[in-house]
């Protein structure tokens, strides 16, 4: 510990020394002419309207293209846990197929599907909030330009959409198992007792 304050002393000092140094030379010479005095600043411009709006729309973007990513992660991570949940259920239930092995992979794709919906439902209301700001910004615009029209989503629009045939594809094969199982076409195998 002692060897380490001395040397961290040391370079505290060089480097304060090396700040004065700086700033003596910095002093001493002169600055080339470049038509700003010292004392001067340079005009600053004035922030419009439609400056500050394209930083809303640029941070609504990024937050929209953050919730779409997610609805992708979503997506992606319930088919990695979906047949490590089936498995478990399996091996927890002695090893043989039941029906809570069907069961607890339709719950896994409920709930991803639930929160893929609730991710896609806050995606399309920051799209309209950014429509709010276009329109805004057209209205000032002398083209006469008008932004193309983005409509809310109800929870059951953000339910039931195109994105959401993923789960649907996922969950058909389960259900169909599920009525097999239902119906004794598959089982589990029994075994043989020694």
């Amino acid at each position: 510990m002692s060897t380490q304050r001395p040397t961290l002393i040391a370079a505290v000092a060089g480097a304060l020394a090396g700040a004065a140094t700086s700033q003596a030379l910095r002093k001493a010479a002169p600055l080339p002419d470049l038509g700003i005095d010292r004392g001067e600043r340079a005009p600053e411009r004035k922030v419009t309207a439609d400056d500050l709006d394209k930083e809303l729309i640029d941070q609504l973007h990024a937050a929209t293209l953050k919730a779409a990513d997610s609805c992708f992660e979503i997506k992606k991570l319930c088919a990695t846990v979906l047949v490590p949940t089936g498995t478990l259920v399996a091996l927890f239930s002695g090893r043989r197929l039941t029906a809570a092995v069907f069961v607890s992979g339709l719950l896994v794709i409920c709930f991803f599907w639930l929160a893929d919906a609730v991710g896609y439902y806050y995606q399309r209301r920051l799209r309209v909030a950014m429509d709010t700001i276009w329109r805004r910004r057209a209205a000032r615009c002398d083209e006469g330009w008008t932004p193309p029209s983005v409509s809310a989503a109800s929870p059951l629009r953000a339910a039931f959409n195109g994105s959401m045939t993923y789960y649907a594809l996922l969950a058909a094969p389960v259900l169909l198992a599920l009525m097999l199982y239902a119906s004794n076409v598959i089982n589990s195998p029994t075994t043989a007792s020694p």
